[in-house]
């Protein structure tokens, strides 16, 4: 219980009132927590906003070769050699060879062909790394398939690479009453600014990932326990119902805390908390039949907010 000199002190008639308007305080003492800033509605107070963005957790699925960034390695004989060569084409690990198409092909009856008709496949030109790192170029040769191509795109890794170019917005918390909450009267909660952010692409050499983003939970640490082991932690689904003065003093119905204390004692008179926004980034491919699981995301923003205490007088 705080000090007298601290208490916020209404008739009961007034007290179904408290919410009625976001723009009105409760105010019968003007410092009814010893001092402490006042936060307006949908923003977090001054000087105390601070967002963090953590990165891409989670998302399965199947694929794999390469990493979705960087040059592409292939290996041969336990030695790591670039799946591509601007000069001598794509690597085979199966030969420890590279390999370009002929350019132009061979006339048909060409040695190279090795009895084949053009229409049967391809003529490359192999350029080969010995074992003691030196080149040799053998004669083309005819293949029905290419030899040699680039390596399969790792869908998890393109999806991860995609999640992390998502530019999240700051979470901007909205909370009613507006300014000084009442210990016992029903605080709202909700996200001001639920809309996701634009969908990110990454691209392989076969196949392209989009990542979704949705927004999934609110998480809010409110800071009223002193023992941290019991610190209360409100998680809504969606992004909470934004208050309106018609719902009066009613709890709301998505997302909301009744405080059983008020923040008078801590410093400054606040209570300290955050706001986590959790996001799910949904995972499209396209022009492959992989699949990924959904990509766990989350941004989140820091708090502090007033709570008064009450004497009710009858």
């Amino acid at each position: 219980m705080l000090k007298p000199v601290r208490r916020l002190v209404i008739g009961a008639p007034l007290f179904a009132g408290l919410l009625m308007a976001p723009t009105g305080t409760a105010a019968a003492d003007s410092t009814p927590t010893g001092g402490a800033t006042r936060c307006h509605v949908n923003v977090v107070c001054a000087g105390t906003s601070e967002t963090t963005t953590k990165p891409p957790k989670g998302g399965g699925g199947g694929g794999g070769g390469g990493t979705g960034s960087g040059p592409q390695v292939c290996r041969y004989n336990g030695q790591d050699f670039a799946c591509n060569n601007p000069e001598y084409g794509w690597f085979s690990s199966s030969t420890g060879c590279y390999y370009r198409l002929t350019d132009p092909q061979p006339p048909a009856g060409d040695k190279a062909w090795r009895g084949h008709n053009p229409e049967d496949g391809k003529v490359y030109d192999p350029t080969c790394i010995q074992s003691d790192g030196s080149i040799s170029t053998p004669d083309p040769e005819f293949f029905a398939q290419p030899p040699a191509g680039p390596p399969p795109d790792n869908p998890v890794a393109l999806a991860r690479s995609a999640a992390e170019e998502i530019v999240f917005p700051d979470p901007v918390p909205g909370i009613a009453p507006e300014g000084t909450s009442v210990v016992g009267v029903p605080v709202w909660f909700w996200l001001a600014n639920p809309q996701p952010p634009a969908a990110k692409t990454a691209r392989g050499n076969v196949i392209a990932v989009t990542v979704t983003p949705r927004l999934k939970s609110l998480e809010w640490s409110l800071g009223d326990q002193l023992d941290p082991k019991k610190e209360t932690v409100k998680t809504c689904e969606g992004a909470g119902t934004p208050y309106e003065p018609k719902y009066g003093a009613t709890p709301s119905p998505t997302c909301g805390h009744v405080f059983t204390t008020g923040s008078g004692t801590r410093k400054a008179g606040l209570f300290y908390g955050t706001l986590t926004v959790h996001w799910v980034g949904e995972v499209t491919i396209t022009g492959g039949t992989q699949t990924v699981a959904p990509i766990d995301l989350e941004t989140s923003v820091r708090l502090q907010f007033p709570v008064a205490e009450v004497q009710v007088l009858n």
